[in-house]
Order: structure tokens, then sequence, then C-alpha cells
């Protein structure tokens, strides 16, 4: 035993087993917490957008839009073109025009009867048979014919306010370069720049570029603030927690290979067989070795209560077996019952870790033990065992033999349960009880072990400590990590 364990035993400072208890049970939520996170909507939305955001499209996108601006751009472009077109001699001539009274009115004479009559008039005076009847004739006849009448109707006509108008303004410049402009690409494009640069759309657009603010209005921003809300949410606060929990990195290099918490009320006989394994195995039945004062049997001397098993040993006659080595298997009258415990056709172990948390009396003719044997009768490996003043532990490695692997501790409190555990590394062995080193050595194993838990009486018995319980809360074993 280590210095600091019979230190610790002896000022008070072992951590009880309802301590350890809490302990693992706060560490098990804490795992089955970090669990639960780590398969939850919550957790995978933040990586979602985590990934989202940290990816070169969004980044891309970011930057796109933060570097948008009005100043050079299509839409400036376009905005120049059609205030240069609105702004040109050709486009306001076309629409001095065409919102005048002056077209208006043109458009009256030009569907009128006395421009047609005009035209004709016209056409009639200047022709060359008219000056040929003029010219042959004095103005005193000339007046008489009726081609006076034609003339001065025509002038009458052609000095009137709408003709004149007429002539005036259908040759005017404006007017010539108003016809042109009805047919030209610049009006097209002026009116397409109009439509476009008027739209909804459009001025959305020049305000969108305009606006400082555009990317705080943007999807990327909103999927930044939904991102954000989760990073600095209690939800990640708690799985960054669970995550840095230095004591959850045991779970990264050891599951659970095998638990009993014995909250059946009967008897789980798929783990656990109520003989002595190699007995059973040989003869069929469970027996005593020659020195033991007790019968075995079965589950009659195994009780199911509030999660706990218990190995009752008990002062009754019972009818039972002994191996005598010189005989073989002889049947014994005895005068107590006891019981045993298997694993190993449900579960064993060549490496890694065991525990248990026990209680039983510590006596010099009552002995109870939770030891790992193989199909070879040795080594067997004593998780403990209990003595006259305490427990044992250790490698036997042969019969009756006294083994140099093995130490024997005083001190312990017998009323209280002790949780003793087993390390296997390799070759390497370490004992614990309630966490704290107690011994260490080495052994060879050349095939996986099994439990066995069981009590035995030894000599004259001490009769006044029957029945006898050896108390069982819970078994653990843990397996590396492949």
């Amino acid at each position: 035993m280590s210095i600091p364990f019979r230190l610790k035993c002896a000022l008070g400072l072992l951590p009880s087993a309802d301590q350890l208890d809490a302990k693992w049970e706060k560490l098990i939520k804490m795992r089955d917490d970090l669990n639960a996170m780590e398969s939850s909507p919550e957790l995978k939305q933040f990586e979602d957008l985590k990934n989202l955001i940290e990816s070169s499209d969004f980044q891309h996108k970011k930057r796109q839009i933060e570097s948008l601006k009005f100043v050079g751009s299509h839409e400036e472009k376009l905005l120049k073109e059609y205030k240069k077109l609105a702004g040109s001699y050709v486009i306001k001539n076309y629409h001095k025009i065409l919102d005048s009274d002056r077209l208006s009115r043109l458009q009256n004479i030009l569907s009128g009867h006395a421009l047609k009559r005009f035209v004709e008039l016209q056409k009639e005076v200047e022709s060359v048979e008219f000056g040929s009847r003029r010219a042959g004739l004095k103005k005193k006849e000339f007046v008489k014919t009726p081609d006076y009448l034609i003339l001065t109707e025509f002038n009458h006509l052609r000095k009137s306010r709408d003709i004149t108008f007429w002539r005036k303004f259908s040759n005017s410049e404006s007017y010539q370069t108003y016809l042109k402009t009805i047919e030209s690409k610049n009006l097209q494009r002026f009116g397409e720049l109009k439509k476009l640069t008027s739209s909804l759309e459009f001025n959305g657009r020049i305000a969108y570029l305009k606006d400082k603010k555009r990317f705080l209005k943007s999807e990327q921003y909103k999927d930044i603030l939904a991102f954000n809300a989760i990073d600095k949410g209690k939800f990640m606060a708690d799985y960054r927690k669970l995550k840095r929990a230095r004591e959850l990195d045991f779970f990264e290099k050891w599951e659970i290979a095998f638990e009993a918490n014995f909250t059946e009320k009967k008897l789980d006989n798929k783990h656990w067989q109520p003989e002595n394994w190699m007995a059973y195995r040989t003869a069929g039945i469970s027996f005593s070795q020659k020195d033991e004062m007790q019968g075995f049997k079965g589950e009659k001397n195994i009780e199911l209560n509030n999660k706990t098993l218990s190995i009752w040993a008990k002062k009754e006659k019972i009818q039972g077996t002994v191996w005598d080595p010189a005989v073989g298997l002889l049947p014994r009258q005895y005068e107590y019952s006891s019981a045993i415990l298997n694993s190993a056709a449900s579960f064993r172990l060549k490496e890694g870790i065991i525990e248990a948390k026990v209680r039983f009396k510590k006596d010099s003719t009552i002995t109870s033990a939770f030891t790992l044997t193989g199909e070879s009768t040795f080594p067997q490996i004593d998780l403990f065992r209990s003595t006259k003043n305490g427990v044992g532990l250790g490698i036997v490695e042969h019969q009756g033999g006294k083994s140099t692997k093995y130490v024997r501790l005083g001190g312990l409190n017998d009323e209280h349960y002790h949780i003793f555990r087993l390390e296997m590394l390799g070759n390497q062995l370490v004992w614990k009880i309630n966490g704290s080193e107690v011994y260490s050595n080495s052994v060879s194993l050349k095939e996986p072990m099994f439990i066995h838990m069981l009590t035995t009486l030894h000599g004259e018995v001490n009769e006044h400590l029957l029945p006898h319980r050896f108390e069982i809360d819970w078994i653990r074993s843990f397996s590396k990590k492949s």
C-alpha cells in the first residue's frame, strides 16, 4: 500500500464511494449532454452556418456587396446616357414640337379643305397653260376670265393665316429636324432609356448602390446574425464548456464494455451463472474446496433488492459436494450455506479497466471475494478478498502458494461501501480503492479473464456474524476504443 493511501485513510481524506458515485453520475450526464448536443439540430445549424460563412463563395459575395458603388456603375452610365440624350437639341426640339400647339395646328391644317384647295390652285396658277392664257390677255380682259377668279381665290388663300403658318412652319428647321427625329435611333434609344431609368427596379438598384448600409440588409448579413446568435448563445457556451472539460477525455479513449447495476428483481441469467465456472464446467455442479465450511445453494442465497445484489452466507444445514484432491468429488453435509457467481458466458477481459462498488464485513473466518479467473486456474487476480483486518489484493500464481504479488490492507471502514478498481494495461496491473492507487504489479496473461464473486467460510466460523451479506452495488468495465 502506498504511503499517500495510508495517509488518506488515517486522515480521513479518502473520498467516499458515494462521492465518487456522484462524480461519476455527473460525468455520465456531461457525456450524455455532450452527445445529445453533438447530434442536435442547433449544433448542425451552427456548423452549417459556420461552413457557409467561411466558404470562399460567401466571402466573395460579401466583398462584392461591400465594394459596390453607384459611381462608375452600369446604372450610372445608363443614367448619364439618358440625361445626355434628354439634353440634346434633337430630343429637346422633338419634345418641344411634339408638345406644342403649332404641331396640333399644323395637323389640323394638313387634314383641312383649305390646304387641299390651296395646293390645287397653286398647281393651276403655276402651270404653263395658265401662264400662257394670262400672258395673251390685257388686264381688263383678264379680270373677266375664269382664270382671274382662280388667281383671286389662290391669292386670298395664300395670304390667309393658316396657309401662311403652314408655309412658314413646315419649312422651318425645327420642324424638319422633328421629322427626321421621329424615325431616328437616338429617339428610339431615348425611349428605351426613359422607360428603363424610370422603372422601380432601376431606381431601386440605384438606391441600393448608394446605400452605404446595403450589406447590413443582405441575406448574407442575416446569415451572419443567425450564426452570431447561436455562437454567443447559451447553447454554444454550454457546448464549448463540455468540449473543454478535461474529465471527458476519459471517454475519448475508453468505452463501457460491461455494466451491471442490478436494477432487476431477479438474477439476470444471461450475464450471471450462480456456479463456480471451473467446477460446473468439469463436474456439472458447484463444489466447495476441502478447507471450506459452506455448501453453495445457487440463487437461493442471492438477493436483488434496492438496486443491490447480495450474496448471503447463512447458518443452515445443506447437502453439498466437496473436492478432495486425493479422491475427487464427495458428498458432504454442511452447516453453512453461501453462493457464488461467474460471468464466464457473458463477459471476459484481458486488458482494460474493471471496478466494483461493494460492502462486506471483514473477518478471519468469513471471506468475500471478487476475482478474475481464466480457463486455466492460475494466475488468479483478486480485485479484492476480505481478510481479518481488511482486504487483500494482487495476483495468485499457483494453488496454496504464498504469492509475492499480493498485499493486505487494513484501515477500511467496513460499514461503508468502497470502490475497488483494477487497471490492466498490457502486463501492468494497478489497483485503486476509491480512486487512490494502493498497489501495482505485472503479470503475463495469455487469455481473457472472467468474474467470480463469492463468500466462503473457514475454520471455526464466527456464527454471531451470520447471516453475512456481501453487497455489490454495481460493476463496470471499460475497454480501449479502437
